[in-house]
C-alpha cells in the first residue's frame, strides 16, 4: 500500500483483531479490525447429543464439562440422548464443536451452525 500523504510504501501490522498500514516515513497510518464472522454472530446455538452411545472416562469427562455437571449426570444425559448439553453464542460453539468432533462423539448443532 502506498501512503497517500508522502508516497511511500507503508508497512503492515496485525495484532489480534487489529489490522494497521503504517507509514515509516511520515508516520500517516491506517487501522481497522477484523473479526471471523462466528467471533460476532450473536445467535444463540444449541448442542445436542445425537443418539446414545458407549461411552469411555475421556468422553464422559468431555461431556461432564461441556454440561456443567458431574460424571453420573453426565452418563445418564448420553443415555437419554438426543439431549440438549450446551447452548450459548457461536465463538463458544466453535469450540465445544471442535472437542466433540475431535472425541469422535455423534451431535447435532441448532439452528443449523454455519461455520
Amino acid at each position: 500500500m502506498i501512503c497517500e500523504n508522502c508516497g511511500a510504501e507503508m508497512r503492515f501490522k496485525q495484532d489480534g483483531h487489529s489490522i494497521s498500514w503504517i507509514c515509516d516515513n511520515c508516520g500517516e497510518a491506517v487501522a481497522s479490525t477484523c473479526f471471523e464472522p462466528y467471533e460476532t454472530d450473536l445467535t444463540v446455538y444449541h448442542i445436542l447429543l445425537s443418539s446414545p452411545f458407549k461411552t469411555n472416562t475421556n468422553m464422559l469427562k468431555l461431556v461432564s464439562e461441556i454440561a456443567g455437571c458431574n460424571y453420573i449426570e453426565a452418563k445418564k444425559m448420553i443415555e437419554k440422548a438426543p439431549v440438549e448439553i450446551f447452548s450459548g453464542k457461536a465463538i463458544d460453539i466453535m469450540e465445544i464443536k471442535e472437542k466433540l468432533e475431535a472425541a469422535s462423539i455423534d451431535f447435532k448443532i441448532e439452528p443449523e451452525f454455519p461455520y
